[in-house]
């Protein structure tokens, strides 16, 4: 009884929360909804300014040509866990990016950045309080990030050579054809995907014949999503995770992409590492998964309509042996804009694996035969663009009844190369996955330094 009337209230609180966070942006933005009712994670790059790409593409702060710049950032979190040591002030961060690039006279550029953080939530609390693998994963790291050479070859003819992110598709949450990058998931819910991309080492080049962009790309680095750490807040199995075997090979990609007035087209295909995996030998082996798959984008008036369809073919899991699968991922999505400074989306897909498996609902996470994703998000500016409020709610299953989690953040711009984020994440139970941690909703706030 004590837990259907927690699970109701957390039913409750989380409609609470939703419509909470709603009516926030709503009364913030109010100025802007009169307006308009009085007229009622790098994407692949376009030479013409006159298509769907150019017409949404978002604006993006230049960095001026050889130059360094960088940024410190500082973030608290606060999590209503019951589960020691990752309950209350879960988490004290400091990190730093520092960016380099130099543009040379020919026209090519060389751009690398590296990413370094410290969590001193660890010897505060105490480390011997927690397990050895999040202190390797969650207490500090240092990483390089993008590390590329870009330019053109000729007038029709670009390369980019080295450490990228190639974002394939446009949905902001939900990855259908974007297959390329892995993600750090390690805090799951905390961040947008396009923060999340880890970059590959990647040799691209996109020649250009009339509205048509044909794009190459060699993968030289076999890279796979970084995942919560055992023994922490998101991954409380005691034992530790076998490693992912390691790879040297070349994987091929290509994609195919036509650009027009109000719409755009893509085609896309590659052979590439099964991102997942499946546990044999005592190593976690990603077998090679052909990938076809397109993606058609409308543009009509306020409105962006999104759809991408992909099929694999070499799927192999865990509980089945050396028997491969095939599987068929679909999205569709709309995006409106017809109210002024906000942006209000809606993405739906359904994932169908091919001549079911019953030992598969053995796998360490069950894999259904016919699975779903909902994502809705709303974001909108104000106060003359220097506060940006911002929902997403992501639920799994037909029914949106197999959990998932909502973010509400608002991020403020302080003062000329400052800004803060404060936002709340809640996780929702429905399945074995998200039931175990439900109870990992926190509170976050984070100040930001650019320089």
């Amino acid at each position: 009884m004590e837990s259907l009337l927690h699970e109701d209230w957390k039913k409750g609180y989380s409609m609470r929360f939703a419509f909470g966070s709603l009516l926030l942006i709503s009364l913030l933005n109010a100025e802007s909804l009169d307006d308009a009712l009085d007229g009622f994670d790098d994407e692949e790059e376009s030479k013409s300014p006159t298509t769907i790409s150019s017409t949404i593409k978002k604006n993006t702060k230049s960095i001026s040509p050889n130059s360094f710049t960088g940024k410190l950032t500082e973030q608290i979190a606060y999590s209503y866990s019951d589960d020691t040591p990752h309950d209350n002030i879960s988490s004290l961060k400091s990190s730093i990016l520092l960016d380099y690039e130099h543009k040379f006279d020919n026209g090519f550029k060389f751009k690398t950045n590296a990413k370094a953080y410290y969590d001193a939530i660890y010897d505060i609390r105490g480390e011997d309080k927690y397990s050895s693998d999040e202190l390797d994963e969650l207490q500090s790291e240092v990483e390089l990030y993008d590390a590329y050479l870009e330019g053109s070859l000729s007038s029709n003819l670009d390369m980019k050579l080295g450490r990228q992110v190639v974002v394939w598709g446009r949905s902001d949450t939900i990855r259908i054809t974007d297959v390329l990058n892995p993600l750090d998931n390690r805090r799951p819910g905390m961040v947008d995907i396009e923060d999340l991309r880890l970059p590959v080492a990647m040799a691209k080049f996109d020649y250009f014949v009339g509205d048509w962009r044909i794009t190459p790309i060699a993968v030289a680095e076999q890279r796979f999503s970084k995942n919560p750490p055992s023994g922490s807040a998101f991954n409380p199995n005691p034992h530790s995770m076998p490693k992912d075997k390691s790879y040297s090979d070349i994987t091929p990609a290509l994609s195919i992409g036509g650009e027009f007035s109000g719409w755009d087209i893509n085609f896309y295909a590659s052979e590439l590492r099964d991102d997942k995996g499946y546990f044999k030998n005592g190593e976690i082996n990603h077998n090679r998964v052909k990938m076809f798959g397109t993606a058609v984008n409308i543009l009509k008036g306020s409105w962006l309509l999104k759809s991408e369809l992909a099929h694999f073919d070499g799927l192999r899991y865990s509980s089945t042996g050396d028997r491969e699968f095939k599987r068929t991922d679909g999205l569709i999505g709309a995006e409106y804009n017809g109210i002024a400074d906000t942006i209000i989306s809606y993405d739906v897909a359904v994932r169908n694996l091919h001549d079911y498996d019953n030992r598969l609902k053995k796998e360490p996470i069950e894999t259904k035969e016919r699975s779903y994703q909902h994502a809705f998000r709303i974001s909108s500016d104000f106060m003359n663009a220097t506060i940006k409020g911002n929902y997403l709610i992501s639920l799994f299953g037909s029914k949106m009844d197999e959990g998932g989690f909502q973010r509400a953040w608002i991020k403020y711009d302080i003062a000329n190369g400052i800004y803060a984020n404060v936002g709340l994440v809640d996780y929702i139970g429905g399945s074995k996955k998200f039931d175990s941690v439900s109870n990992n909703d926190m509170l976050f706030a984070d100040i930001t330094y650019s320089f």
